[in-house]
């Protein structure tokens, strides 16, 4: 199948930043309709094929191989996945367990960033799927041992 001018702006449009609604409303769709022919543009096969193409073509001119790209990935995932103390008021968090050996709360150094490497690294590996809603965290993750009581209190201010 032929594609129009049109489509084969939106798949030139769309290897830019893989987003159907802009790079329909940049080929040219209206505002109002963008989002469903995007929708519907990067189901069609020849669609698909020429985005494919010019993502190859994109990768080749700029040298980076989907090798590189994993490695950099997993890099990014590696050092915002690190554990770090926790800081509380200038001083690290800790509490005393029964045999009244002190621990340090520890946390990862930048979840939001682990997970969004984590995510594209497993997307660029084909085992994870693009989905229309996504997973916020909004909180630090903390990492401590698991105790029947509540560590709030052992915390020195």
């Amino acid at each position: 199948m032929s594609l129009t001018k049109k489509q084969k702006r939106f798949a030139h449009e769309f290897s830019v930043d893989h987003n159907a609604t802009q790079a329909a409303i940049r080929a040219g769709y209206a505002e109002g309709t963008a989002r469903q022919q995007g929708y519907r543009l990067v189901k069609m096969v020849a669609v698909k094929q020429l985005i494919s193409r010019l993502d190859l073509e994109k990768r080749a001119d700029l040298s980076i191989s989907g090798q590189q790209e994993l490695e950099r990935l997993e890099y990014m995932y590696e050092h915002s996945a690190q554990l770090q103390p926790r800081i509380w008021k200038g001083k690290p968090v800790t509490w005393t367990d029964e045999a009244d050996k002190t621990h340090m709360v520890m946390e990862m150094r930048s979840p939001v960033t682990a997970v969004k490497a984590l995510e594209l690294k497993l997307r660029l590996e084909g085992l994870l799927e693009r989905r229309r809603s996504s997973v916020e965290v909004t909180e630090t993750v903390v990492y401590t041992l698991a105790l029947d009581r509540d560590l709030a209190d052992e915390v020195d201010e």
